[in-house]
């Protein structure tokens, strides 16, 4: 008999201690982020969005990105070197425990052509590039970069725990969520956009050390006579300085 009451003891210490080990488990689940990416209504917009338990107002940075490789690795000695391409990002705020974002794969290059960003590099680095075939959309919280809400309100961070948490090189926490998508490269092409002044040299239109160039004079036009109002007339009394 006291051996069967040691038993059943220690069976109830041993239930009691997996009961609060799972309370535990379940308190500690720690930051949450879902990330849902689908095509949208034309080719190339993609629409993303999720849920969080982050608090209302917080800022996710949203973005599309591609992985490339150069075809000839033994050029580039660092092999942990890898290229990629951020085809588009934005930023939204958490409203309602909810987030989305609109995202836009593509640009039209000059001569009318859909193309990602990394393919409007003409350099010869930008040519010999090879991309991924998939598209990596990434949603990541920065406690670090916050900014006010427009009420100048400060978000209060929860501490981030979970598997979703990463951290800097210097040792910063975030939480990051990525989910992959097979995406091909753009095609066909529209109107070529039409190139404004202000699209060159960065917005500055010509060159700032050139003036633009004044419309040539006709030759058959003579210059205006210089008319004067010289006279040896006596001043007259409410000519004088007062």
């Amino acid at each position: 008999m006291r051996c069967l009451s040691f038993f059943r003891n220690w069976t109830i210490v041993v239930l009691l201690l997996l009961w609060c080990t799972s309370c535990s488990f379940q308190d500690s689940e720690g930051i949450k982020l879902t990330l849902n990416s689908q095509a949208a209504g034309r080719p190339g917009l993609y629409s993303l969005s999720g849920t969080t338990n982050l608090p209302d107002q917080s800022q996710i940075t949203v973005a599309a990105i591609r992985d490339l490789r150069f075809p000839d690795q033994a050029v580039y000695r660092d092999e942990s070197y890898s290229p990629y391409s951020i085809l588009d990002r934005q930023v939204v705020r958490v409203e309602d425990g909810k987030w989305q974002a609109t995202l836009n794969l593509w640009q039209v290059a000059p001569d009318g052509h859909f193309r990602e960003a990394w393919q409007l590099d003409q350099s010869p680095i930008g040519d010999s590039l090879q991309p991924s075939a998939d598209v990596s959309f990434v949603a990541l919280f920065d406690p670090q970069g916050q900014l006010p809400t427009v009420e100048n309100q400060t978000i209060q961070t929860p501490e981030l725990e979970g598997q979703l948490v990463r951290f800097t090189n210097e040792g910063q926490p975030y939480v990051k969520v990525t989910q992959s998508q097979r995406i091909p490269l753009p095609t066909g092409r529209k109107t070529p956009p039409v190139v404004k002044p202000e699209d060159r040299n960065w917005g500055w239109g010509t060159q700032r050390y050139e003036l633009p160039p004044k419309p040539p004079t006709p030759g058959n036009v003579r210059p205006p006579t210089l008319k004067t109002e010289q006279t040896n007339q006596p001043l007259l009394p409410s000519e004088f300085l007062r």
